[in-house]
């Protein structure tokens, strides 16, 4: 597939939302370009200006954007609005844009929908959606889908049956969540093997998922919270939220409370959600 043809003002903008610095501006400057471009009737400005509302948190925002395009026909921003209602806890809402946008064959869409299903407590459909997103190709279903066995049903064999399955470096969370499985039943060294080969591989969350393994499992607190910083480091998904919790955890409150406001401010809202309900006061780092 042909990457799309992107108007100048989104050309643009999509450079300055790529701009992997902590700065605001570049951020808040690709919003008003972008802003310039919907209205200028550039076709991939909206899934970009979405984007760009996410990445800060602004939900409401990016439901009035989405909202009216779906309705209007754009069925391809029908998944990005389903993430953004159940975000919003529009539950009936979100359930509808879900199923708008797995009539067709979006991977992406299915394996989001699942997880909202099984966060949901309808964990049977949630099996047969992340089958359907693996069916797709959705590189990132078949963890989700074993983590579900894992967690939810309980069910460890089914758990390491899907993990195993779709072991590889395409989908290299298979290895966290194998691990996650091996740690369960005390084959402790193989799923250090396991997280150490995700780190190799660049798994989203790896050096999350190995320091809760150190954290829980080797009872290892200063490796721990190396591998939570080397997550800051690189970015990975929720890792303010998640270094944040681990610094509360452990006294270090004024550090927590910068790191969760930088993490809320981006978007996070496990992170905003852990400052509102620890911290009486909350302040924009910008």
């Amino acid at each position: 597939m042909s990457e799309p043809d992107l108007g100048p003002l989104s050309r643009r903008g999509a450079e300055l939302l790529d701009d992997d610095t902590t700065d605001w501006r570049p951020h808040q400057r690709a919003i008003e370009i972008l802003e310039q471009a919907v209205a200028a009737g550039e076709p991939e400005a909206a899934r970009l200006l979405a984007r760009g509302y996410l990445e800060r948190g602004r939900l409401v925002e990016a439901h009035e954007l989405l909202a009216p395009l779906v309705a209007a026909g754009r069925i391809e921003l029908a998944g990005v609005l389903a993430d953004v209602l159940a975000d919003l806890g529009l539950t009936d809402d979100a359930e509808h844009a879900y199923r708008v946008a797995t009539s067709g064959d979006d991977g992406e869409a299915m394996n989001n929908f699942a997880l909202f299903l099984a966060d949901q407590g309808r964990q049977p459909e949630a099996v047969a959606m992340f089958e359907r997103a693996v069916a797709a190709g959705d590189m990132a279903a078949p963890a989700n889908l074993a983590r579900t066995y894992l967690h939810d049903l309980h069910d460890i064999a089914a758990a390491q049956a899907v993990a195993e399955r779709h072991l590889g470096a395409d989908a290299p969370t298979t290895y966290c969540v194998l691990a996650e499985v091996y740690a369960e039943v005390g084959r402790l060294d193989e799923a250090e093997q396991l997280l150490c080969t995700a780190v190799e591989l660049g798994a989203p969350q790896a050096h999350i998922d190995y320091a809760g393994f150190l954290l829980h499992h080797r009872s290892d607190v200063t490796a721990a919270e190396r591998e939570y910083r080397l997550a800051g480091q690189l970015h990975e998904p929720s890792w303010g939220y998640h270094l944040g919790a681990f610094l509360l955890e452990h006294g270090e409150d004024d550090e927590a409370a910068q790191i969760l406001e930088l993490a809320a401010y981006w978007g996070d809202l496990d992170a905003r959600g852990l400052l509102d309900s620890e911290f009486e006061l909350v302040t924009d780092p910008a």
